[in-house]
């Protein structure tokens, strides 16, 4: 399954000798978002405590969750804690949460993905929203929420023939990061 998280991070990603995709419709990536109410720290952060189970049944993840550590481009460093979310009823989904704490929004916001960002605003805190260009099967939302730090939420379809749009994976993706910072500012 972390290979598969991998895989889809990495398909956002693009290395020195690859162009970026030029789409006029696409807003420009800026170099910074607004800034944010307040520096929530998530060292040490259990990312699996992000969503209770309450939120997990409203967003339709019944599949006990599961923590795994490793290197998760496009972040620097080897221990990235991320939790993995599934659901089967009513549609196939896996949600990743990852508390990142070796790199903020800036990697997402640096122009050096593939995919279109928007900002958004989640609880308050300046946030990217990524929809992947290459692949329509997840949206990834990012949230600044303290210098050098983010939560990092991937919501995927896990159908072979996935029944909801992009737009609906991204919307999916706001409720389920509104949902884990709504905890940790319960833990702060």
């Amino acid at each position: 399954m972390m290979l598969a998280l991998l895989l889809l991070v990495t398909a956002c990603t693009i290395t020195g000798d690859e162009p970026s995709p030029a789409d006029p419709a696409a807003p420009a990536p800026t170099s910074a978002l607004a800034p944010r109410p307040r520096d929530v720290r998530i060292d040490g952060v259990d990312p699996c405590s992000l969503l209770t189970e309450a939120q997990r049944a409203e967003l339709g993840l019944d599949a006990r969750p599961r923590l795994d550590v490793g290197p998760l481009p496009p972040y620097p460093g080897r221990e990235i804690p991320l939790c993995l979310f599934g659901g089967f009823t009513p549609r196939a989904v896996s949600v990743a949460v990852s508390v990142v704490s070796t790199a903020g929004v800036e990697i997402f916001t640096s122009g050096e993905l593939v995919a279109e960002l928007q900002s958004v605003r989640v609880a308050g805190f300046p946030a990217a929203e990524a929809r992947p260009t290459r692949n329509g099967d997840f949206c990834t939302v990012i949230v600044d929420v303290a210098p050098g730090q983010t939560l990092d939420i991937n919501f995927r379809s896990s159908d072979p023939q996935p029944a909801a749009s992009q737009q609906q994976l991204c919307a999916a993706a706001g409720r389920a990061a509104e949902a884990a910072m709504s905890t940790l500012l319960q833990l702060h």
